[in-house]
């Protein structure tokens, strides 16, 4: 098993539809897989491999899908990594996975430059725009001899996902090839997806979410994807407006900010057969202000990175969506709702959302006591509050770990504090999650100082963002 092969066999089948959009550009599923493997024969004779961790820090274009499936083809792992953190958080997911390689944009290199300094790790461009001192995959691969996948076992690690930083520092979830590829055939089912079905993708490849719903499902059911490095609404609505767009999966932030722009326009988005907001709750009236002002087909979902991470949606294919639900189970996957004691609970009675299912990851890498507290006889406890009702839709009420929802990112607080510690001026701080109307939350700080030492709003945000991702960065403060 290999999940590169899903893009190698959709080639196959449809050599000449399009697989990938980017601006102007329409890219084959033949050209597609030709460019990804003659960059796994170019990764391959680099030294990617079976237990060989490669990094991919670069935001929505084709490179990234060509470099993700292409370091699956050789055998390899992907870390993904959100170009715009710090060196500090990128140096720990590199160090921690044991990554080798890094692949990196020249927009995006100086943070990744940082993080490998002093490191044996390879820094290779995904486009060297022209600096023939830059090693380019594109160019290696030119003079590569192509690969097809390799055979792998299902449970070879295929994505080292990192999160869950309950105790301050980001943890890996390792993705099995099968675990990935069984969360993409479930959503396939969900979705009724085939070969007709465009996706249209504006959050992060590196976001499990996206890799499973807007890379992975459309290339494996011949699909269309089409690509946005950045999100604007304006360009967004003309995509719906220019493209046969028939499913668009987002942050609940996203669908606020195109309802705020648009939501007077009359436009009319009823030929795209779901929009399905994930990552964060949605809330009632977004959901019934968007379905209203563009009628709209909205179906809420809910996942976990480690478990996919998609793991319950509204059923698309049967055309039910329940205002406040979060869904029902994927095909495949089952779920329960426990009370403190580990008990299962009744419909309707709140407790803690547990997954089992081929979906959920093998454990935490390097994390043995992480892996025994979350993963209990195949069961992933979430550390999410939710009942269900007697149809088996599933209702999120709240958060049981500590955690804040920042537009669709999972910040914790333990890794934001650990960093604010770190100020001479702090003695102690706490952070906790505050409402905000475009984001869903922003992180906010409650501060205590040292004796005799001063401290300001300004400096302690200009302290925590050279040390955290923007999203991660306090906006509300409080020093006492």
């Amino acid at each position: 098993m290999n999940l590169a092969q899903n893009l190698f066999a959709s080639a196959a089948q449809f050599p000449n539809r399009t697989a990938l959009v980017f601006y102007d550009k329409r890219i084959t599923y033949q050209e597609a897989r030709d460019l990804t493997a003659a960059m796994a024969g170019a990764l391959s004779e680099r030294g990617v491999g079976p237990g060989v961790r490669l990094a991919i820090a670069m935001p929505n274009m084709p490179e990234f899908v060509y470099t993700y499936y292409a370091t699956l083809a050789a055998g390899g792992a992907i870390v993904p990594v959100n170009p715009m953190y710090t060196a500090r958080e990128i140096r720990h997911m590199l160090r921690d996975s044991l990554a080798r390689f890094v692949v990196t944009h020249p927009l995006f290199e100086q943070s990744v430059k940082q993080a490998i300094e002093g490191t044996d790790i390879e820094l290779i461009y995904a486009d060297n725009m022209g600096d023939p001192a830059k090693l380019c995959l594109r160019d290696l691969a030119k003079n590569a001899k192509p690969m097809e996948p390799v055979e792998l076992h299902p449970d070879d690690t295929a994505v080292i996902a990192y999160t869950n930083a309950t105790q301050g520092w980001p943890v890996g979830a390792e993705l099995t090839h099968n675990g990935l590829n069984f969360n993409v055939q479930s959503c396939i089912h969900m979705a009724h997806a085939d070969e007709n079905d465009v996706f249209i993708s504006v959050i992060p490849l590196y976001h499990a979410f996206s890799a499973t719903t807007c890379m992975n499902l459309p290339l494996a059911s011949g699909g269309m994807a089409i690509l946005n490095e950045t999100f604007s609404e304006k360009r967004v609505v003309e995509i719906l407006e220019a493209e046969p767009i028939t499913i668009f999966p987002a942050v609940p932030a996203i669908f606020q900010k195109i309802l705020k722009e648009f939501g007077a326009s009359g436009k009319n988005f009823s030929k795209v057969k779901a929009f399905v907001p994930g990552g964060a709750p949605s809330g009632e009236d977004l959901i019934q202000n968007f379905s209203s002002a563009f009628n709209a087909s909205v179906y809420e979902g809910y996942g976990i990175t480690e478990c996919g991470p998609v793991t319950t949606v509204n059923p698309i294919y049967k055309k039910i969506s329940k205002i406040s639900s979060i869904g029902v189970a994927l095909q495949g996957i089952s779920l329960k709702i426990i009370d403190a004691q580990g008990n299962e609970v009744a419909p309707g009675v709140r407790g803690e959302l547990c997954v089992k299912g081929e979906n959920v990851m093998k454990c935490y890498w390097n994390q043995p006591e992480m892996t025994a507290k979350f993963l209990r006889d195949g069961w992933f406890h979430t550390g999410d509050e939710a009942y269900s009702d007697d149809e088996g839709f599933i209702y999120w009420t709240g958060l049981i770990k500590r955690m804040v929802l920042v537009g669709g990112f999972n910040v914790y607080p333990a890794e934001v504090e650990r960093i604010i510690k770190e100020h001479p001026s702090v003695k102690d701080c706490l952070v906790y999650g505050v409402e905000d109307p475009s984001m869903g939350q922003h992180v906010a700080v409650d501060i205590s100082l040292n004796p005799s030492c001063q401290l300001n709003n300004i400096e302690l945000k200009k302290f925590a963002r050279q040390n955290l991702a923007p999203y991660k960065t306090p906006r509300t403060v409080s020093i006492q």
